[in-house]
């Protein structure tokens, strides 16, 4: 009882301190706690909910209907403009404690991972500690999550892990398990395709090697419809007020074009090169980009023709393409202090970038180690990580992209580091 309530007493302080720094890291911008803070498309996506009822504006006001973006995040905020006035002081508060609310459920479900794990108690505390108190995502925490799927992305992912490990260890799933995991995986996917994919693959696993081949073909017919359920009538929507049955987003062939294209090969200044190549062709950031969309008859064709043309340039130049690949999955896991640039947040980019890609690298060690020693679970967290990691080795990823995968990394690294303390401690101990 008494190391529960110290436990206990230990969340209370480092979520209360992690709160209260990104609070006063918020309140020392210019608008501070209460202020109206944009995210790019999904803010307007958002706003134009609020005030019209219609997903629209991605691009700038008045565009019209987009599939730039899924509908859920956007839509939650857009649910709470309307429901306290669309840039209101009510609902910039509302927006934040629904973005604060989302990170934190986040890490309180990453440490409970950690536990089921059987991490070392002290490395799920310094897990914990670490991700409070470095806030190095602070803006995107308190800015971007309003918007954005980062944060609950990554806590529906660590729900999907903690009921897989459930099921590896019990080796069974009943009726009642199965729907509810068909259903935690679609909703995964739909909000963030990426994350979907990484626990789409780890059930897939579990449910191979677990479960029996009846057990898993159950649970991926179950997973079919659940996305189906969710897919089909926004396809429906986009058939219908944009011409097209979009499934998921329209941006692939635009996002594909942005990053893999000839001044990107070996730039000397990469920061340059993309801000050039975003006005040159996203109708977000360009006046210019937004006249070639319309003529080219909307946001769908007008990626499609950009896609097809970074295919045939992908397919002319080979070894530059797996060139670019491997340095943005590099910069996915270790930011390079330039992208910070274009996120919410400029500030300390060179100290964050640091500490970002310092845990990384420690936390991929201890994961590689942890499989090495065939650590429980270890197998099902690095198909994870490297199926929600893939998707932003072709497109230009900035920091708030990562996220889905870094606080894992940090708890994994803490690991690493409390084990590698312990066996040197013990190696001592022996010469001694």
């Amino acid at each position: 009882m008494g190391s529960r309530l110290t436990e206990r007493r230990f969340l209370l302080l480092v979520f209360g301190a992690g709160l209260l720094l990104r609070l006063l890291l918020l309140a020392a911008r210019d608008d501070g706690l209460s202020g109206f803070y944009g995210a790019g498309e999904a803010t307007r996506v958002a706003l134009a909910l609020a005030r019209t009822g219609s997903f629209a504006d991605a691009y700038y006001q008045g565009y019209g209907p987009t599939a730039h973006l899924l509908p859920i995040s956007p839509g939650t905020a857009g649910a709470l403009f309307w429901l306290f006035g669309a840039g209101s002081i009510p609902a910039n508060l509302a927006l934040l404690a629904w973005s604060l609310a989302q990170t934190f459920a986040a890490y309180l479900l990453l440490r409970r991972l950690a536990i089921t794990l059987d991490m070392d108690p002290l490395a799920v505390r310094c897990g914990t500690a670490l991700l409070c108190l470095l806030p190095v995502f602070a803006p995107q925490e308190t800015i971007d999550f309003r918007y954005w799927e980062g944060a609950s992305a990554l806590a529906l992912a660590a729900l999907n892990l903690l009921l897989i490990l459930h099921v590896d260890a019990a080796q069974k799933a009943g009726a009642p398990l199965i729907l509810a995991a068909a259903a935690l995986s679609a909703l995964t996917f739909f909000l963030s395709p990426a994350a979907g994919l990484g626990t789409y693959a780890c059930w897939a696993l579990v449910a191979l090697v677990r479960l029996g081949w009846n057990r898993a073909l159950g649970l991926g017919a179950a997973s079919a419809a659940a996305l189906a359920l969710l897919v089909a009538p926004w396809m429906l929507r986009n058939a219908a007020v944009m011409g097209t049955p979009i499934p998921l987003r329209s941006n692939f062939g635009l996002e594909l074009a942005i990053a893999n294209h000839p001044a990107a090969v070996n730039s000397a200044h990469p920061d340059e090169t993309f801000a050039q190549r975003l006005l040159q062709v996203h109708p977000y950031h360009s006046p210019a980009a937004r006249i070639a969309l319309r003529a080219a008859g909307g946001e769908s064709a007008y990626s499609a023709a950009l896609g097809a043309e970074a295919r045939a340039w992908i397919a002319a130049h080979p070894l530059a393409f797996v060139q670019l690949s491997a340095t943005h999955l590099s910069e996915f896991f270790v930011p390079r202090p330039w992208q910070f640039h274009f996120s919410s947040g400029n500030e300390a980019r060179h100290l964050r970038a640091l500490i970002i890609g310092l845990a990384s690298i420690v936390g991929l060690a201890g994961l590689a180690f942890g499989l090495a020693r065939r650590r429980r679970g270890y197998w099902l967290l690095a198909t994870y990580v490297a199926l929600a990691a893939s998707p932003y080795a072709i497109v230009q990823p900035v920091p708030r992209y990562s996220y889905i995968v870094w606080p894992l990394l940090v708890f994994l690294a803490a690991e690493a580091v409390v084990r590698a303390r312990q066996r040197l401690r013990g190696a001592a101990a022996v010469s001694r």
